[in-house]
């Protein structure tokens, strides 16, 4: 097996790095704990490991100082002696000091007692440690719990629109000619339908459901049936398809397990409860709390459920591509995702879609429509003025894909063209 590894590290070193196209995340890279970067599956994260490589090469570190482990790699069987890795790289560089080395380790997750030999490398070899995972209770979750405040972590999604703009050598700004708005609607029509997914810019349009349909059923199959040892798939496909079936909508747990009962599924409330966690673990699926002061009255609310990429839901339920306004919604929530963790939803007679981070001086309240124009703006307008009552300091923001000139909207309400805002630096 030594010898495999060293074969593995080997091309690493005598192959240059691939091409690749740069991220917007920025991370530290001198700080001395552990960054993780996670997301879902096939968003980019291995690419990003190569960045960090290019940016790091370019201040003077040398090719061979670095160390590339992707864990995923058939060849790889260590069973448990996770130190051969270190063998090998000294027998290939004797004269290399280990601590100074940069260690790569991709979808770490698939290593067993991962966080043990992670915490072991940061105590005794190096502190130049960088993880990707696709999973986020195992990454997030069990860094902070393992390494005590040692690792910081950082999410990677499927491109943002304006990374997708960049990828395709199209101009980043709000379009401002006739020419720029015409280039940047067509993308968008694609973007909005088939989502940000780095590999589909190169794939035929004609297999694009086929290669994100693949993507699922790795999620399905690797991340959630062998993983977590799911005895009944069945039960879970069922409840994926009700989960992607509501996207953009309020789910209930009670209502899904009278659903599942109501089907002949043999299921108990706490397995079900357990299964959600998983669901929502891997990044396909994200789920919003309805927000309220009291912290008890919130966990025991609805949830809303959004999916990380539109792409999954086009090639899942084409029927979702009639239903403009939901995949506006979802793209927004993406946009929000990318910037914040702190995303609720508020129901109070009038539903607002988001508040992002209610706690911030300046609170973001975020409608979302697919065109506002005389038939809808009253209704549009509630649902900010419902969520303005909680959080009277908050910035209300209309967003819409088209927006009929002229009507008449209140002077603290700012109504944007969807494209416009997803491509503003800030939100």
């Amino acid at each position: 097996m030594k010898d495999q590894i060293k074969r593995i590290i080997a091309d690493f070193h005598y192959s240059p790095l691939p091409d690749f196209k740069r991220r917007s995340l920025e991370v530290p890279l001198g700080l001395g704990k552990i960054i993780s970067i996670v997301g879902p599956r096939r968003a980019g994260k291995t690419f990003y490991l190569f960045q960090l490589m290019s940016d790091l090469m370019a201040t003077g570190v040398e090719h061979r100082e670095m160390l590339y482990i992707n864990f995923e790699d058939e060849r790889l069987e260590l069973e448990g002696e996770n130190d051969l890795i270190f063998d090998a790289y000294r027998e290939l560089y004797p004269e290399q000091d280990l601590s100074r080395i940069y260690l790569f380790f991709d979808e770490i997750q698939e290593l067993t007692n991962w966080e043990k030999f992670v915490r072991r490398i940061l105590d005794g070899i190096s502190r130049r440690i960088f993880l990707t995972g696709s999973n986020s209770r195992l990454l997030s979750q069990e860094i902070a719990t393992s390494l005590r405040g040692r690792g910081l972590s950082f999410e990677i999604l499927p491109l943002s629109f304006a990374e997708f703009l960049r990828f395709q050598d199209l101009p980043t700004r709000p379009p401002v000619s006739s020419k720029e708005r015409a280039l940047t609607g067509r993308a968008f029509e694609r973007y909005c339908f088939w989502g940000g997914y780095p590999e589909l810019l190169d794939v035929d349009e004609r297999f694009k459901a086929q290669v994100l349909q693949e993507y699922f059923n790795v999620m399905f199959y690797r991340d959630l049936v062998e993983r977590f040892r799911v005895s009944d798939p069945s039960v879970l496909k069922f409840l994926l398809k009700r989960l992607i079936g509501s996207f953009t909508k309020e789910f209930s747990v009670h209502k899904l397990y009278n659903d599942l009962k109501s089907r002949g599924f043999s299921i108990g409330k706490d397995s079900l409860y357990r299964m959600m966690d998983e669901v929502f673990a891997i990044y396909m699926l994200a789920r919003v709390e309805r927000f309220d002061p009291s912290v008890v009255r919130r966990e025991m609310s609805n949830r809303k459920v959004y999916l990380y990429d539109n792409g999954l839901a086009t090639a899942l339920h084409y029927s979702f591509a009639e239903d403009r306004g939901r995949l506006l919604e979802n793209m927004v929530f993406r946009h929000l995702r990318e910037k914040t963790r702190e995303i609720y939803f508020l129901r109070n007679g009038w539903e607002c879609d988001f508040i992002a981070c209610p706690m911030a001086e300046e609170p973001l309240l975020v409608q979302v429509t697919a065109r506002l124009d005389e038939t809808n703006v009253a209704r549009e307008i509630k649902g900010l003025e419902a969520a303005g009552k909680s959080m009277p300091e908050g910035r209300a923001i209309l967003l819409a894909e088209s927006i009929q000139p002229g009507l008449d909207m209140p002077d603290w309400i700012s109504a944007q063209p969807i494209v416009d805002w997803l491509l503003q630096d800030t939100v």
